[in-house]
């Protein structure tokens, strides 16, 4: 009986643990305490027996007892024999299985092979055997025009259903959006989205009623492989999302993957908070403020629907990304205590999205966001993976792994991430994670292409650290023509770089660049060696004041585009891997940062020149 009921509890431990977001030691510390009560258990049964009385000490054996046991029919002690043989072997079978749930986490170490768990997210787009597809966004054909964001929002859910199709290549929704409004012609459709087939449609709301149109086109030859008219009330939605997901599967002969469909939707029941959701999701959208009105409309949604993951998850994500934009703070400027308040809250609010839906990929990618910018670096590792393994074709998951690998040395690894990253959703955020990863693994003139990827792509500064890394790139590549031009756009549109009160001089720009690319100290302003990056002082060779600033950023002072969370983080860990640090990095000082932020011994990993293959 001890054994099965054990069995029992170490299935509901598991199962709690995962329902509610617990860490796995709750599984080992219920294990051990059950390995524990076992042989207790066995001394408790040996000296007290149940009677109708209640539980009474066993008295002692009567003359000839024993004998008369063992002299027994072997009919007669079988079955006892039995029943405690299968109590064992249950609870052997129970801290075994428990074993193998709980193991070692990943190591920080480079793995050297791609985890067979996240294998399918490594394949490459362009060799990828699967049928591929891409959503283009849904027109509006509301009666007043106003419902863009609505029809947006349908799109994006359509595609992320057809993205949780295993069998399915789903082209990413930042790749479709950049060519909203373009008349293309179906192949031209194909040959730039990398696609076989693509969704497109419209969406007309009025009132509580909806009709989405959606049709199926083949890029090879633009016919129409499937449409169909939906009229319903709004409350049907997801079940109109659920029947094109089916048409679709059915249409290109690839399996749903699922006994039960509508598990490839989380619906809500309230109508008015699907609107607040899709309503946040195009403000998260935007960063900067609008990630402000994005929290208060998942908020305003979860307070319509307290159990819907979806909006959960998306509250988590805001608040994670909130922390990179001095907007989003209460005085405009950016405050370590309030960060780690909405990271909190962030933590918080993707415990209850996973609480709710175990599988919820979002929730475990805004978790493992938290857990890296404190420093958990292997429960951040886990979680990111986990989200992977749900969603390979998740490019958020991809991305936010990548950066945590760069900060922890793993480079090589890194690249491959981020190049994933960017093959499934050529965001400009994705790009610039690349190439920072390429620069780190050694790689400047393939970072430098795809810098340039970028830049033609953001034509009017909005993403200013693009800008601002690829001048830096250029720079150390010895075109300074071209980092002053970069410069010169970002400056005029953007924040001034390097923590200066007010941008620099074309002139003093000039001169700063020169003397890093030089080695020249001399040259450099004296006004602009306060901003110098610790990588600067490396290169006109004064490592003592590389290293103060690498010890000024760890530790929370200074430059206000390095937040810290705590002594264990964040972005300056990612300075500490460049190659040009190799030849310190051996130094105490050095040392002692990355013991604090729980790297001791770790040793930077870059691809080798035999292994590395063109990234995009």
């Amino acid at each position: 009986m001890y054994g099965a009921t054990a069995f029992v509890l170490l299935q509901v431990a598991d199962l709690l643990a995962q329902g509610m977001g617990l860490s796995e030691g709750i599984l080992r510390v219920t294990t051990f305490l059950v390995l524990i009560g076992f042989p207790i258990a066995i001394v408790l049964a040996w000296a007290f027996d149940m009677t109708p009385e209640g539980v009474k000490r066993t008295g002692e054996a009567a003359a000839g007892e024993i004998e008369c046991i063992v002299a027994a029919p072997a009919s007669q002690r079988l079955p006892a024999g039995l029943m405690a043989l299968v109590g064992v072997v249950a609870l052997v079978l129970g801290a075994w299985w428990v074993g193998t749930k709980t193991g070692a986490g990943p190591d920080l170490a480079p793995t050297g092979s791609v985890p067979s768990d996240v294998r399918l997210a490594f394949v490459d787009p362009t060799v990828d055997p699967r049928p591929s597809i891409a959503v283009l966004p849904f027109a509006d054909m509301s009666p007043e025009g106003d419902q863009e964001y609505f029809s947006d929002g349908i799109t994006e859910e359509i595609l992320n259903v057809l993205a949780k199709i295993r069998e399915l290549r789903v082209a990413a929704r930042t790749s479709t959006f950049a060519l909203k409004d373009q008349d293309l012609t179906a192949a031209q459709w194909g040959d730039t989205l990398k696609v076989g087939y693509f969704v497109e449609g419209s969406v007309r709301k009025s009132g509580d009623q909806v009709r989405i149109t959606a049709q199926l086109i083949d890029t090879s030859d633009g016919s129409h492989v499937w449409s169909e008219n939906y009229d319903r009330s709004l409350v049907n939605i997801f079940q109109i999302q659920t029947e094109i997901a089916e048409a679709i599967a059915e249409a290109l002969t690839v399996p749903l993957g699922l006994e039960d469909p509508a598990r490839l939707v989380n619906p809500t029941t309230d109508v008015d908070a699907y609107d607040l959701y899709l309503a946040g999701r195009a403000r998260m959208r935007d960063r900067s403020t609008g990630l402000l009105e994005a929290m208060r409309l998942f908020e305003a949604a979860i307070a319509r629907d307290s159990l819907w993951a979806p909006a959960w998850a998306s509250l988590a994500e805001a608040k994670e990304i909130s922390i990179w934009y001095d907007e989003t703070f209460d005085e405009g400027v950016w405050d370590g205590e309030q960060a780690l308040t909405m990271l909190a809250e962030s933590e918080e609010a993707a415990r209850r999205g996973m609480a709710l839906d175990p599988r919820n990929a979002s929730a475990l990618t805004a978790l493992g966001s938290v857990q890296r910018d404190r420093g958990q670096w292997k429960d951040s590792e886990a979680s990111y993976r986990r989200a992977i393994e749900l969603a390979p074709d998740n490019a958020e998951a991809h991305q936010q792994y990548a950066e945590m690998l760069n900060q922890v040395g793993r480079i090589a690894e890194s690249v491959r991430v981020a190049d994933r990253a960017a093959a499934l959703d050529q965001a400009l955020i994705r790009i610039v994670v690349l190439a920072d990863a390429l620069r780190i693994d050694d790689r400047l003139p393939e970072a430098l292409e795809v810098y340039r990827l970028g830049l033609a792509r953001d034509a009017d500064v909005s993403l200013p650290f693009l800008w601002e890394s690829a001048a830096e790139a250029n720079m150390l590549a010895g075109q300074t023509r071209q980092a002053i031009e970069m410069w010169d756009r970002l400056v005029s549109v953007a924040f001034p770089p390097l923590g200066l009160a007010t941008a620099p001089t074309r002139a003093d720009m000039e001169a700063y660049m020169s003397g890093v690319v030089s080695g020249d100290l001399a040259q450099i302003p004296q006004d602009m060696k306060k901003g110098m990056w610790p990588a600067h002082w490396m290169m006109v060779g004064v490592p003592d004041s590389a290293i103060a600033y690498l010890t000024l950023y760890s530790n929370a002072a200074g430059n206000r585009s390095h937040p810290v969370i705590d002594d264990s983080s964040l972005p300056w860990l990612q300075n500490i891997w460049l190659p040009v640090f190799d030849s310190i990095r051996s130094d105490p000082r050095i040392q002692s940062l990355l013991k604090t932020s729980g790297l001791a011994g770790v040793q930077v990993s870059r691809t080798p020149p035999a292994e590395r293959t063109r990234p995009l």
